[in-house]
C-alpha cells in the first residue's frame, strides 16, 4: 500500500483530511488497534468534537474494532476532549482495560483532523510516551509490511449517551463548589464554535455566573478561523464586549476545549499568574502541607513562578508536551501542572483511579472560586501582568535547516555573552526540545530569587515545520525585553535572512 505522510506525531496523530484517503485512516485504526491488544486493551471508548472531518474516522474506527472483537463504546455527540477524557474514566471503572481515543485536531483550521490516545487506566501517550513507546509503537505497526489486524469474532458496539450532567456534577464535588455559589461574577464567553461552548455555558450558569456567550454554537467550519484563544487578537472582541458590559472576566477556549485564556476588560493574562488562584483554592485543600510540585513548561515567567513558590509550592521545569507533561505529574505525583499556551493539567480522582489530566471545567472553576472569594484578586493579577514583559512567540522561518540552526546558534550566543544561564534538559534529565534562558532568576530547591534586572527566554526549532526558529521571552520591564527582542530579531532577520511569520 502506497503512504503519504506519515499521521504520527509527537503528542497525538493529526493530519490534514485530504493527506489520507479512507484506506491509510484504516491502516492507521489497525496499527492502533494492535497496540491495543499488545498492551492488553480489551476495550475502547470513541468520542469526537465538531470538527467537520471526525466523522469519517469515527465511522471506519469503529468497523475496524468491532470486527478486530473489541468491545466498544461509542459517544455520538461533539464533546470536548476533558468531557471524553471524563468518559474513558467512567468506562474505566468497570472495564480497567480500556483505551479512549478522541477524534479531534484540537486549535488547528478546520481542514485538520486527528486522534488523541489514552492507554489503561486513562493515561495520555504520545510519541515515545507510554507503553512500548506509546505512538512510537503505533508508528511502527503503521509502517511494518508484515502487520495484519485480525478479525475476530464478539466485538460489540454500545451508544453512550451525553455524560455531560456527570461531568458537570462530578466537577463541582471536586472543585468544592456548589450550585448558584459563584453568583455575582460576571464572564464573557468565547468558545469560538469548538465542542466545549454548550458544556461550559451550561455549568457556569448552573453555579450562578452570569455568562455572555460569543461564537458559542459548535460548528466544524469555524467560520472566525483557527479555534485558538492564545492567537494574536483573538480575543478582542470578548474584551471589547467585557468593557462594554462592565463583566469582570473574559474566558477563551479553543476547538476541543483543552486550551483555556482568562483575561479582564484590559486583556488577557499570563497562564503562570492565572495558576496562582487556582493554586490558592487547590492546595487551601491539601491535607499535606509539605510543598507540593507543580510542573510548569519553559515559557512560563519567573515572576509567576516566584509567586507560586510562597504559596508553599515547589516549581518543577519540565518540557512542553501534553502527553509528557501528564506522564511525569504521575510519575512525580505532582498536583498541577501549567503551560504558557493555555493548558491547565491536574490530579484528578475518581473510583480507584488517580488521573493526570485536564478538565477545564475543573480549571476555570478553581479560578472563579478564588475571583469569588476575593474579587481583589483580578486587579492583583493584572498588576503583576503589567509589571512585567512578556514577548508572545515570534517566530522566523528560513530557506533550510542548516540556516536556521546557524540562526539559532547566533541567537544563543548573543545570551551567552551576556553571561546567562542556559539549559537544555530539566533537572532530572529531560530534554527541554529548545534552550532555556535566565539572567538574573536564582532558584534551586523550589525556592525562587529574581534579580532587579532579570529576564528569561525559550528558544527553539519548530517541531513540524522546516526552518523555523521559535523564540519567547520574559523581562522584568517592557523595555528591556522590547530591546532583548530587538537584537534577537536583528540576528534572525537582518543577519541571516529569516521570515517572520505567524
Amino acid at each position: 500500500m502506497a503512504q503519504k505522510k506519515d499521521p504520527i506525531k509527537t503528542y497525538d496523530a493529526r493530519w490534514e483530511v485530504s493527506e489520507f484517503d479512507d484506506q491509510e485512516v484504516q491502516r492507521l485504526i489497525e496499527a492502533t488497534l494492535g497496540y491495543a491488544q499488545i498492551i492488553g486493551v480489551d476495550t475502547l471508548v470513541f468520542a469526537r468534537d465538531a470538527r467537520l472531518g471526525c466523522a469519517r474516522i469515527m465511522e471506519i474506527g469503529i468497523k475496524v474494532a468491532v470486527d478486530a472483537g473489541f468491545q466498544v463504546f461509542a459517544c455520538f455527540d461533539p464533546i470536548s476532549t476533558p468531557l471524553s477524557y471524563f468518559v474513558a474514566m467512567q468506562t474505566s471503572v468497570n472495564f480497567p482495560q480500556t483505551m479512549g481515543l478522541t477524534i479531534t485536531a484540537s486549535h488547528n483550521p478546520r481542514q485538520y483532523v486527528g486522534i488523541k490516545y489514552t492507554v489503561p487506566t486513562v493515561e495520555a501517550i504520545g510519541y515515545d510516551c507510554g507503553p512500548l513507546g506509546g505512538l512510537k509503537k503505533v508508528k511502527e505497526l503503521y509502517h511494518q509490511n508484515d502487520f495484519v489486524l485480525e478479525k475476530s469474532e464478539g466485538g460489540s458496539l454500545a451508544i453512550l449517551k451525553n455524560p455531560v450532567d456527570d461531568y458537570i456534577d462530578y466537577t463541582f464535588q471536586l472543585a468544592g463548589v456548589k450550585s448558584g455559589e459563584l453568583q455575582g461574577l460576571s464572564v464573557i464567553l468565547d468558545t469560538f464554535n469548538g465542542s466545549a461552548g454548550p458544556e461550559l455555558y451550561r455549568a457556569l450558569t448552573i453555579a450562578g455566573v452570569k455568562v455572555t456567550p460569543l461564537q458559542l454554537t459548535p460548528n466544524g467550519e469555524f467560520p472566525t478561523g483557527s479555534p485558538n484563544p492564545t492567537s494574536q487578537g483573538k480575543m478582542n472582541a470578548a474584551i471589547d464586549l467585557a468593557r462594554q458590559q462592565n463583566s469582570d472576566l473574559i474566558i477563551g477556549i479553543d476547538g476541543d476545549g483543552d486550551r483555556i485564556v482568562f483575561g479582564d476588560q484590559q486583556g488577557v493574562f499570563s497562564a503562570g499568574f492565572v495558576t496562582i488562584p487556582i493554586l490558592k483554592s487547590v492546595l487551601s485543600e491539601a491535607k499535606d502541607t509539605s510543598p507540593q510540585r507543580v510542573l510548569y513548561d519553559p515559557k512560563v515567567n519567573p515572576m509567576a513562578l516566584l509567586k507560586w513558590a510562597e504559596l508553599n509550592a515547589e516549581p518543577v521545569l519540565f518540557r512542553n508536551g501534553h502527553s509528557q507533561i501528564k506522564a511525569f505529574m504521575k510519575q512525580t505525583g505532582a498536583i498541577a501542572g501549567a503551560e504558557e499556551s493555555g493548558h491547565f493539567y491536574h490530579r484528578l480522582p475518581l473510583g480507584d483511579m488517580d488521573v493526570s489530566g485536564e478538565n477545564s471545567l475543573y480549571t476555570i472553576l478553581l479560578f472563579l472560586k478564588s475571583v469569588h472569594q476575593n474579587k481583589s484578586i483580578i486587579a492583583e493579577v493584572r498588576t503583576m501582568q503589567d509589571e512585567i514583559y512578556t514577548s508572545g512567540e515570534f517566530n522566523f522561518e528560513f530557506p533550510d535547516d542548516i540556516l536556521r540552526d546557524q540562526a539559532m546558534k547566533a541567537v544563543i550566543s548573543l545570551f551567552e555573552s551576556d553571561q546567562a544561564k542556559l539549559t537544555t534538559h530539566s533537572e532530572n534529565g529531560e530534554d527541554l526540545e529548545g534552550t532555556v534562558v535566565y539572567k538574573g532568576v536564582d532558584h534551586g530547591n523550589g525556592k525562587i530569587s529574581l534579580a532587579e534586572d532579570w529576564y528569561a527566554a525559550y528558544v527553539r526549532t519548530a517541531t513540524n515545520e522546516k526552518g523555523v526558529v521559535r523564540s519567547y521571552i520574559s523581562s522584568c520591564t517592557a523595555e528591556a525585553g522590547e530591546r532583548l527582542r530587538g537584537k534577537i530579531e536583528q540576528i534572525l532577520r537582518d543577519e541571516f535572512q529569516g521570515k517572520e511569520i505567524e
